[in-house]
């Protein structure tokens, strides 16, 4: 057999190009579709992470296949026997087939990194192509499923193709890339994996994707743990009241005001925000000993740039909003660490598990206005963030860190 090809038949380097990619291919599809509907747990993500290792070993041969084919052996002419018609139609395919072999994993690569989400290729970390972006990384997942379609649709096209040559017309089109002289067996084979690859789609498509669960809708006041506390309403928050506020009291400016952390996933960090809290100040510099704080945060809130990744962190595993719906922090006292430099001291209540928590802030008061940046890590195992199966790090770091920007008026 010929390395490279020759004017009747493909060599041995574009007949293993074409069936590992084919291969590939048909096992990916399945999975790809499957995947979406399992349950949550740390092997969704060993799936998620060898789909795109094969997704990516896929991408990587088909770019050295279209180099091969364009520039070092070109493919052989189309037989005699093959109708006008039959010659445009192949000539499409074999395009678009192309188009999906390197614009699926890629397009997936794209949506993976939009979304902070690792993109290993067999345990080696690839880069991110692009910086966090929600809104182009639901433009990237709709092009990942849009190809994966139209790919299934090139394939069964492709597939019948290269039967009815084989079959019915009795040519050499298919013993090109396979070098078989009609053997029946593997023909019957072809047809039964087709078959069977379609119809596991097919199934899968219609039965294997789980309805995404509602999110809990907490509006009004809940019981924690024998104690009733108010649930924030985001729309009453807006608004900045300095009226009321005691001496040295200071509001909560929530337009300019983000409280974000990092998290780590299969050794690749993504941040998200929690986008409602509120609380009580009262900080005089000169007078540390009446400095208080009194902050609530709204778990049920949280923005991470993926929707799939939010109602995970909702459940029960993770913050479990329905029996918790807020996180609290409550200061007992303040230091001074140097120059606009301090340290709040005090307890902080996440899942119902109070831990003390030293917070080191720097402060900044400019005509009536406090600028506070703060930043410090929590292990998420202390306050039983991650239960069952997340309990360990080997996919979920035990560290996060949370960085607080927040600006208020006297």
């Amino acid at each position: 057999m010929n390395i490279t090809n020759t004017d009747d038949e493909y060599g041995l380097v574009a007949k293993s190009f074409h069936w590992l990619i084919a291969v590939m291919i048909l096992a990916l599809l399945p999975i790809g579709l499957f995947m979406g509907g399992m349950e949550n747990s740390p092997f969704k993500f060993q799936v998620f992470a060898m789909h795109k290792s094969f997704g990516l070993l896929v991408f990587f041969l088909g770019l050295l296949r279209l180099v091969w084919r364009l520039f070092i052996s070109p493919v052989p002419d189309h037989m005699a026997s093959h109708k006008q018609w039959e010659v445009m139609l192949a000539r499409a395919a074999h395009f678009w087939l192309y188009v999906c072999i390197i614009g699926m994993p890629l397009s997936g690569w794209l949506m993976s990194s939009a979304g902070e989400y690792p993109v290993p290729f067999f345990g080696i970390p690839m880069p991110a192509l692009m910086g966090k972006d929600e809104n182009l990384g639901h433009l990237f997942k709709e092009t990942h499923e849009i190809l994966g379609y139209t790919l299934m649709f090139i394939l069964a096209l492709h597939i019948a193709g290269a039967l009815k040559h084989h079959i019915m017309d009795g040519d050499e089109t298919l013993q090109r890339m396979t070098s078989l002289r009609r053997n029946w067996f593997i023909t019957a084979l072809v047809v039964t994996l087709a078959a069977a690859s379609y119809g596991a789609i097919a199934a899968i498509s219609i039965f294997g994707e789980e309805e995404d669960e509602p999110r809990p809708a907490i509006t009004t006041t809940q019981q924690n743990q024998g104690t009733q506390t108010p649930v924030m309403d985001e729309a009453a928050n807006k608004a900045v009241d300095t009226s009321k506020l005691p001496e040295h009291g200071w509001a909560i400016v929530p337009a300019n005001s983000h409280l974000t952390f990092q998290a780590v996933l299969y050794k690749e960090p993504f941040t998200g925000t929690l986008k409602n809290f509120s609380g009580t100040i009262i900080f005089n510099p000169d007078d540390l000993s009446s400095a208080f704080a009194d902050i609530v945060i709204d778990m049920a809130h949280v923005d991470s740039g993926d929707g799939e990744r939010d109602k995970n962190m909702l459940g029960a595993d993770w913050f479990n909003v329905e029996a918790f719906p807020q996180s609290h922090f409550v200061s007992k006292s303040f230091e001074k660490a140097g120059d606009n430099s301090y340290v709040a001291v005090g307890d902080f209540t996440f899942r119902g598990v109070t831990m003390p928590l030293a917070v080191p802030f720097t402060l900044e008061i400019k005509d009536k206005t406090a600028h506070m940046k703060a930043a410090f890590s929590l292990n998420r195992g202390t306050f039983g963030v991650g239960q069952g199966q997340w309990q360990t790090d080997d996919t979920v770091a035990q560290t996060v860190n949370v960085m607080l920007d927040l600006m208020a008026v006297q």
